[in-house]
């Protein structure tokens, strides 16, 4: 091996690795997507997700993302969990400031994810239960729908606890929803289709796989938190419904290489 032919590949993996801890976690991408729900009144959703304000994201960049999301001029937001790493010694007031920016400009419906609080979260660091971190969405004012429902410009909201915190009840979550409304369920995880597969729903919003956050193209994504791995990033249709899974804001490990962080842009409509 001469001596360029070894320099030139660990020039190019320290570039990338640079990129991937430098660039990429704080590249910000809006993405914007049509969808018809039958019998939906148009309306424009900000959904954002995976926030993890612990782990490497700071409340100043996560409030540039939230503000990238409000120039589009939002109807509604929906905010599908994860929003720190972990519940001890995130920057709580910096959060709380960052949702109220968010609750400020239009309704906001929320759910918990797996890094909230709850069984999964109990066994490295952190609280059995995500009550701390449901309390702090609804101090900074936005309806959390924990295992409940709620209903919004002629649609039902669902909100399902997270699977892995064992705190997902679909038949709670669905027990008072109006089933002649569009209903669009929010679940962090989106294996948690399959709990709810005998459900009336039209569209699951979820986060939780960061898109596989480091994609190379003909490799498997490394990072994928999930059993259904055909469900990584963006819009699918599954079982006559449809699927729309954000790779997230934040970046945990702070570290992203092809999978940049999302500020999608849902525009509703009957179609």
């Amino acid at each position: 091996m001469t001596r360029r032919s070894f320099i030139t590949p660990v020039v190019a993996a320290g570039s990338a690795g640079a990129y991937a801890r430098y660039i990429e976690p704080g590249w910000f991408e809006v993405t914007r997507t049509n969808l018809r729900i039958a019998g939906a009144r148009h309306f424009r959703l900000l959904h954002l997700s995976d926030m993890h304000i612990s782990d490497g994201i700071t409340a100043g960049e996560l409030e540039k993302a939230v503000r990238m999301g409000l120039a589009e001029k939002p109807d509604v937001i929906c905010l599908t969990g994860d929003y720190v790493s972990t519940t001890i010694g995130f920057d709580a007031e910096g959060l709380l400031r960052v949702l109220r920016v968010a609750t400020g400009a239009a309704p906001v419906f929320a759910v918990m994810g797996n890094h909230d609080g709850g069984k999964w979260l109990s066994r490295w660091i952190g609280p059995s239960s995500s009550g701390m971190m449901r309390e702090l969405l609804r101090i900074a004012g936005a309806k959390v729908l924990h295992n409940c429902s709620a209903r919004w410009n002629g649609v039902e909201f669902i909100g399902t606890g997270d699977l892995a915190a064992e705190e997902f009840y679909a038949e709670i979550a669905f027990g008072s929803a109006k089933t002649n409304l569009p209903a669009i369920v929010l679940c962090h995880n989106p294996d948690g289709k399959d709990r709810i597969a005998e459900r009336q729903w039209d569209l699951m919003l979820s986060g939780h796989t960061h898109g596989g956050q480091v994609r190379v193209r003909g490799l498997p994504a490394p990072w994928a938190p999930v059993k259904d791995k055909r469900f990584l990033a963006g819009l699918y249709s599954w079982q006559g419904r449809q699927l729309y899974v954000n790779r997230g804001v934040g970046s945990p490990k702070h570290i992203r290489l092809g999978s940049r962080p999302e500020i999608a842009i849902l525009d509703i409509s009957d179609g």
